[in-house]
């Protein structure tokens, strides 16, 4: 593959993941970038919205955007692009539920939780901050950055090919969809539209940030979902996104048959005002009722604030934070290890003490090998009979007769 800016020849290294629309690959010489190649040949449109992209300015530093096209070397045409590769960093979607978070030695703890959708609104709010909507909002597409003590500090943003673009120019303004979206994340409004070429808007975002938050602090149970007998027919998830039927809200009768599926932890966990905006984001008909990124942001700081002191914004800095709450936070991120740790500990113990104390086999000097001599008192187990031993055959041309048997008494004598 060769750039189309730089001329740069890019190389194909081992496929790290497919993609609805491709494919990455590490690209052979260079660890800080992936080389995404479409399964089928972008319209002159997406190749449009590629240079842009490639050329947008300020690229905010969490988001994988596009750093150049690529073209075939027979063909000239454009069959993908190079974007950043963001090292130790795991897929949001693991961290969803308890066992996921497990997985990953991550606290199922609610302060990390609540750290993880502050942290995704920060994320959200840097890109509404330099003019970009994200527009295809869905768990796959974020990677949380880790600490080498696998605390989490940033959230980073992939698929950035799918971001909706506004861009003025001479000839007045041009606008380039999103083209895609997920139907668990889609907000009302866009839910009934044609994908391909709806509009998204800041407000969508939020819709699609707040079911993301949602998720993460009642462990992958979604808003919308419902608990119903089995004779009773349920609407699609999309559909009951697009009718607002927001379970949870309060004064507002559910459907027959319907009922709140049980969340863990409970809503109480919420503070008033979260509360409050989780739903007024779920249930309200204008969707510039809902709170921007920034205010998302800003309401999970104060709830870090008021309810986790011992959270500081950066757990591992030197400098922030009374001593104690340092110290304290790097033993919390050391917890998820300690078990770990223990088992190589013993594992390795095992391995250089064992052959000392283990059981080492006799030779039988009866018939000379390395088989454990036959013990005498040894008794047969009841109900098998026992084989009498094979006679052993002697040259008695080369050992006498005396030599043999010491014991025979020699001819002639008394």
């Amino acid at each position: 593959m060769i750039g189309s800016d730089t001329g740069r020849i890019y190389h194909a290294g081992p496929l790290l993941a497919r993609a609805g629309e491709g494919a990455n690959y590490r690209v052979v010489g260079d660890a800080s970038i992936l080389l995404k190649i479409f399964d089928v040949l972008p319209s002159p449109r997406s190749v449009q919205k590629l240079e842009l992209l490639t050329r947008y300015s300020p690229k905010p530093a969490h988001a994988a955007i596009p750093l150049e096209t690529v073209v075939d070397a027979a063909s000239r045409e454009v069959v993908g692009f190079v974007q950043p590769f963001f090292d130790r960093a795991v897929p949001l979607t693991r961290a969803l539920d308890s066992a996921g978070r497990r997985l990953l030695g991550l606290s199922n703890s609610l302060a990390l939780r609540v750290k993880l959708c502050r942290l995704l609104s920060e994320a959200m709010a840097r890109l509404h901050a330099a003019d970009l909507v994200m527009g295809d909002v869905s768990d796959s597409n974020f990677l949380i950055k880790r600490t080498w003590f696998g605390k989490p500090t940033m959230i980073y943003v992939i698929d950035c090919n799918s971001f909706q673009l506004t861009i003025r120019t001479n000839r007045g303004t041009e606008f380039f969809p999103s083209g895609v979206a997920t139907e668990a994340y889609t907000a009302p409004e866009v839910q009934p539209t044609d994908w391909s070429v709806s509009a998204r808007t800041i407000f969508s975002d939020s819709f699609g940030l707040a079911v993301a938050c949602w998720l993460l602090l009642f462990n992958g149970s979604h808003p919308f979902a419902v608990a119903t007998p089995r004779n009773v027919d349920v609407p699609p998830l999309g559909e009951r996104i697009e009718h607002r039927l927001f379970p949870y809200r309060p004064a507002s009768p559910l459907p027959a048959g319907w009922s709140q599926l049980t969340l863990d932890p409970s809503l109480g966990i919420l503070p008033n005002d979260l509360r409050e905006i989780f739903f007024r984001t779920f249930s309200s008909d204008d969707c510039r009722d809902r709170p921007t990124s920034s205010e998302w942001a800003q309401a999970f700081r104060n709830w870090e604030a008021k309810s986790m002191p011992r959270l500081p914004k950066n757990p591992m800095s030197v400098g922030h934070g009374p001593l104690s709450n340092r110290v304290a936070n790097v033993l919390d991120g050391l917890k998820p290890w300690m078990g770990r740790g223990l088992v190589l500990v013993g594992i390795l113990v095992l391995a250089l003490f064992y052959p000392r104390f283990a059981p080492t086999s006799k030779s039988n000097p009866e018939n000379g090998s390395n088989q454990p001599a036959p013990l005498l008192d040894q008794k047969s187990p009841p109900g098998s009979q026992s084989k009498p031993p094979r006679p052993r055959y002697v040259d008695r041309d080369l050992f006498p007769e005396k030599l043999l048997n010491p014991l025979t008494p020699r001819k002639g004598s008394d």
